[in-house]
């Protein structure tokens, strides 16, 4: 098998085609191409090119700039996500991570921590000292 055909089988395999990256949401569109590639119609490409970076961008016109960084962090976090079990898949950026229970318990228990190391070095220190 040819090394391309095989570039192409990976790429199918992991749905890495310009339809896939579409349906998975990782692209905004396709650009179309002008019959037999890219390199046919030099002016015809870059005409789509511009007219798809010029329409994607007015999107963002009306948004802040931390507008603008939420709903692409949105998007990307989204990825794959669609099945999952997120109950809000539409504000993931948000989304705080849980700190450990240890963590929880020692925040809110410092004074009764600090009290138990320093009652355990006390008796370590009687327990040698009388010993």
């Amino acid at each position: 098998m040819e090394r391309s055909q095989k570039n192409a089988d990976a790429a199918k395999a992991m749905k890495l085609s310009a339809k896939d990256l579409l349906e998975l949401k990782v692209i905004d569109e396709i650009i179309p191409e002008p019959l037999g590639g890219a390199h046919r119609d030099r002016n015809l490409i870059l005409s789509n090119v511009r007219e798809s970076i010029s329409k994607n961008l007015n999107l963002f016109k009306e948004m802040s700039g931390e507008e603008i960084l939420d709903q692409r962090k949105n998007k990307f976090l989204k990825i794959g996500r669609n099945k999952g079990f997120i109950s809000n898949p539409e504000n993931l950026s948000t989304l705080e991570s849980k700190k450990n229970n240890l963590e929880q318990f020692y925040v809110k228990n410092k004074k009764i921590f600090y009290f138990t190391i320093a009652f355990l070095l006390l008796v370590a220190f009687l327990v040698t000292f009388f010993l």
